[in-house]
């Protein structure tokens, strides 16, 4: 055995001890170790070596996402498209573009989340790969919802399902099922915020179609995390539709599982959603320790899609009872998050500025001519007040015209 192919093989078996970490959420021991491995390749690289990066890089997108980095997935995500070829579709180039719009739909730079999906979405389709055809509509939902049309969302997340009923593992379709549930609650959110209370009803009734089916299924799947996932999910869908003690049952069962696995990505969510219930029976006080318990363990990042709605509800609950330099800690933690987040868009468009032309050039021209007709659309809507609005969202377009 070559000297190369060992070191190769030393580094795939360190890769492995190293991916256990990152399942644990471990993550400053692991994102070290990736560090550290990345160091090891050489700048040329042969095939073995430019897999093993890809799958090095991939596995920090993983985790960077979990601590609501996405600048820096954004230069992963870079990184792996030199290490791939851009110029045809292939299984890589739609999962790094879903992964991609993923970041940018965080980043509030929906519009470049929109052209990166629909590459994605191409590539899926081309290739007869329903699980990347699937994750794609899932991605182009929340893009879509995001820009402020929330029936294009529910239709492309519907689409994304009958995508999955023709995919054999469990584990995928209660993903699909739990994202579903998971849009369908955040639309419900908006048209709610929006007095579209009618919209808000009927939105509910559309998850009908799947919970029974999606229950049925969840003994099957061995991921208990993704299970747990999807019933948190399912029990947010409870709240809204008023079953409300079904909901808290649900709510207090996934915190103690949630919290004895350290499954923080579950248990914060859980917590807001019982904060939110408490609030609304008008037990602020009750509702503010359950927010501040969203906040434990400063060693892991809370996300800002739960952080901002937290913060936004621990002001409310401190001017009800009457703390106000605490409510305006709370508002300026909301803006600062806020602010953050601009500031990681500006830094990644100056240090990524041929990003977006070659996620333009991944798409066929007519494809890209009739997106930049979408774009048109939604933007006008925008401007005329005619879109929902999402809460904690500002639309923030490129600094230069794409």
């Amino acid at each position: 055995m070559g000297t190369e192919t060992m070191q190769l093989t030393a580094l795939e078996k360190a890769f492995g001890e190293l991916q256990k970490q990152l399942d644990a959420e471990q993550f400053d021991a692991g994102l070290a170790a990736l560090e550290r491995l990345l160091a090891q390749l050489p700048a040329e690289l042969d095939e073995g070596q430019r897999a093993l990066k890809y799958r090095l890089l991939n596995a920090r997108v993983a985790a960077l996402t979990k601590l609501d980095r996405f600048d820096q997935v954004l230069h992963d995500c870079a990184a792996m498209l030199d290490l791939i070829s851009v110029d045809q579709a292939s299984a890589q180039r739609a999962g790094v573009m879903t992964q991609l719009s993923f970041a940018q739909a965080n980043l509030l730079m929906p519009e470049q989340a929109l052209r990166a999906a629909h590459v994605a979405l191409q590539d899926g389709l081309q290739l007869h790969n329903n699980l990347l055809t699937a994750q794609a509509l899932e991605r182009l939902a929340m893009v879509y919802l995001s820009m402020g049309d929330g029936d294009a969302a529910l239709t492309l997340m519907f689409e994304a399902l009958g995508h999955m009923d023709q995919h054999k593992s469990d584990y995928e379709r209660i993903r699909r099922y739990s994202n579903a549930m998971h849009l369908i609650c955040s639309l419900y959110d908006a048209y709610i915020d929006a007095e579209k209370f009618g919209a808000a009803a009927a939105v509910l009734e559309r998850a009908n179609s799947f919970n029974e089916p999606a229950a049925a299924l969840a003994p099957d799947v061995a991921s208990q995390y993704i299970v747990c996932m999807w019933r948190a999910n399912q029990a947010r869908w409870h709240r809204r539709c008023g079953r409300r003690q079904m909901a808290r049952g649900a709510f207090l069962d996934l915190e103690q599982r949630a919290a004895a696995n350290a499954w923080h990505a579950i248990r914060r969510p859980v917590l807001l959603e019982l904060a939110l219930m408490e609030e609304g029976e008008c037990r602020p006080q009750e509702a503010l320790k359950l927010l501040a318990a969203v906040f434990e363990g400063a060693e892991l990042r809370v996300r800002d899609v739960v952080a901002l709605p937290a913060l936004r509800a621990q002001q409310r609950c401190f001017r009800a009872t009457g703390q106000v330099e605490q409510a305006a800690a709370a508002a300026a933690q909301w803006e600062s998050r806020q602010t953050a987040r601009r500031q990681a868009v500006r830094q990644a468009e100056l240090q990524l500025p041929g990003l977006d032309q070659r996620i333009l050039s991944s798409l066929a021209a007519a494809e890209s001519a009739r997106l930049d007709e979408v774009v048109r659309q939604l933007r006008e809507r925008r401007r005329q007040g005619a879109g929902l609005s999402l809460l904690d969202h500002q639309w923030m377009a490129p600094s230069a015209s794409t």
